[in-house]
């Protein structure tokens, strides 16, 4: 069959797209080994490029995606597009159940964690006073500065000894810190105050 020009304009585009995809992976690559998106000059040399003009290519392309972005002194940034993970549906951790493989939904872990970007934090948690929470040394747990906490939550707590990750609890009409763990006994402080409500915990496995 003779090709039309249309046909080879066909291929000509959709090898240029799976280039593209290419290019794309190679950086976001880059991105996951190192940490930090890469420079225009580092662009050319994990895509194999001889001149700049490729590269951002390359980067504009990866911005119009939504991939990326530019900050206020021009520094390519990740958006939470790159981290965006599919959604497959929710697994039983009872008895099993047939894996059901379709497609739900996308979420980025950011979305799902953070509820409030503007006042949410990261600490890294040492120690095993909570791991009746499910919370253990080693945990990275989300907290937000400012968020009015009640009786039964976990809090970020500034006591006269430092801070410190328990239940808030109170008792006759006196607010005092418990832990999730015997083996730590209450803190009834003598001065302090509730920096911030924990909201979310996560860790990674090897």
């Amino acid at each position: 069959m003779k090709k039309t020009p249309n046909d080879q304009g066909y291929k000509k585009s959709n090898k240029n797209s799976k280039s593209s995809a290419n290019h794309t992976e190679k950086v976001l690559g880059f991105y996951r080994a190192n940490r930090r998106m890469p420079s225009i000059s580092e662009i050319m040399k994990v895509c194999g490029f001889a001149s700049r003009s490729s590269a951002f290519y390359v980067v504009n392309k990866m911005a119009s995606e939504g991939i990326i972005e530019k900050d206020s002194a021009g520094k390519i940034i990740p958006t939470s597009k790159m981290h965006e993970l599919k959604v497959l549906g929710n697994i039983r951790a009872g008895f099993a159940s047939p894996a059901e493989d379709e497609l739900a939904d996308t979420i980025t872990v950011g979305e799902y964690l953070i509820r409030h970007k503007e006042s949410s934090y990261l600490l890294g948690v040492e120690g095993n006073s909570m791991v009746g929470a499910g919370i253990n040394s080693g945990d990275m747990v989300i907290f937000e500065r400012g968020k009015s906490a009640k009786e039964g939550d976990i809090v970020v707590a500034l006591t006269e000894d430092g801070y410190t990750l328990k239940y808030l609890r109170k008792k006759n009409g006196r607010a005092y810190l418990e832990a999730a763990n015997s083996e730590y006994a209450n803190i009834y402080p003598k001065e302090g105050e509730v920096i911030g409500v924990v909201t979310a915990s996560f860790r990674t496995y090897k």
